[in-house]
């Protein structure tokens, strides 16, 4: 299964999604979610679960956003908060929904503040849409991988963030890593995994980019990540 980010979505400095949004990550139609609103409305509460937008809130919003063709022509839309998606994996109650739900948390509505992370940072000018590696390695289990990489990182002191970089997967500089937002979630923990790679391995060598060692040190990174990666497999195999 792959996630990959949605597009962010603020309202009045809330994190939120769109029908569309969420109907896309649990793998539904907007009508079954729209369906059970309509059912459960009870136990959805507006400014909690949701926010609606109509009138002059809801043409400044549409004003704001980028790829919204889905509410061109709506007089109402409805915004979904962090409870509101978990209410909708509930009333889905899928695996699908439920996994998408919790990449959500983590990845989205928690997400720290996107602004810290430098543009002008040591690691490999990979662009997006010519990655180096195309085939990433096996990961049976992608959400709970990244969060082992993610305490690994947070053990040793990098802040991991997500951040709308132009042509790259990752950068790392200093005690930062950047992963682009919008990448599948195989692709964020092997890009975590490679740069933890860097940090270990190499962050006291100087300029990784411009280093006439720079092949060499990428070439290990990426055997140390692809290693990390098959030991995380064995490992959470074995604790289920």
């Amino acid at each position: 299964m792959q996630l990959q980010l949605p597009q962010t979505r603020e309202i009045r400095g809330i994190r939120v999604l769109t029908t569309q949004q969420i109907a896309q990550l649990y793998e539904v139609s907007k009508q079954v979610l729209s369906h059970n609103f309509n059912y459960n409305r009870h136990r959805f509460t507006e400014g909690k679960h949701f926010i609606t937008l109509q009138g002059e809130d809801l043409r400044v919003f549409k004003a704001s956003q980028e790829n919204l063709d889905n509410l061109k022509y709506a007089h109402v839309a409805y915004l979904w908060t962090e409870k509101g998606a978990l209410l909708h994996a509930k009333s889905v109650n899928t695996d699908r929904a439920w996994q998408a739900y919790e990449f959500l948390v983590d990845y989205y509505f928690r997400a720290e503040e996107e602004q810290n992370v430098p543009v002008t940072v040591e690691t490999r000018p990979a662009p997006v849409e010519n990655p180096k590696k195309d085939e990433l390695p096996q990961m049976d289990d992608p959400i709970r991988m990244l969060k082992v990489l993610l305490k690994v990182a947070e053990d040793k002191g990098i802040k991991v963030k997500s951040c709308p970089f132009p042509g790259v997967f990752g950068m790392l500089k200093d005690n930062r890593i950047g992963i682009c937002t919008g990448v599948t979630i195989e692709r964020a923990c092997y890009e975590l995994a490679w740069e933890l790679s860097h940090v270990f391995i190499h962050h006291q060598n100087g300029d990784l980019i411009n280093s006439p060692l720079a092949k060499d040190y990428n070439d290990q990174a990426t055997r140390a990540a692809e290693m990390v990666i098959k030991i995380l497999n064995v490992k959470i195999a074995v604790s289920r």
